[in-house]
């Protein structure tokens, strides 16, 4: 036997298996998972469409929630966004102590935290707007 056509039919297999899960799961409601991770989440800001997940700026930190466990997981600093070729799904590769771990936007619930060094350049992006309107005297 083939060994390439083996692992076609064990991945369309799988893909449905997920596919039948996912029309089966009851649809969740997004604020009681949210409501239940509140402290664990503070300032994460919850990625609702694969448009923003594909545009994540790296060395930002993400957590996520399976769909099908529902347990919240402390994810890690992202390193790539990419789409794949062979299932058209969209995955986030973050680092983890020393170690790779892809995560399925199907399949998880992400939460995205910027980087620090994001936020400060925002922060001296509005800063010397400010100083550029005269709201300060800097001399």
């Amino acid at each position: 036997m083939d060994l390439n056509y083996i692992k076609e039919n064990i991945n369309a297999r799988q893909e449905d298996i997920f596919n039948l899960v996912d029309t089966l799961l009851p649809n969740d409601n997004i604020s009681k998972i949210i409501d239940k991770y509140k402290d664990e989440l503070t300032n994460y800001s919850y990625v609702d469409t694969v448009g923003k997940f594909s545009l994540l700026e790296l060395k930002g930190s993400i957590k996520y929630i399976n769909k099908y466990d529902k347990e919240l997981r402390n994810g890690g600093l992202v390193t790539k966004i990419y789409k794949n070729k062979e299932n058209g799904k969209w995955y986030a590769v973050i680092l983890k102590m020393k170690k790779k771990f892809y995560i399925s936007f199907d399949n998880n619930y992400i939460f995205y935290l910027d980087s620090k060094e994001q936020n400060m350049r925002r922060w001296a992006q509005c800063f010397i707007s400010e100083v550029d309107k005269g709201l300060y005297d800097v001399e």
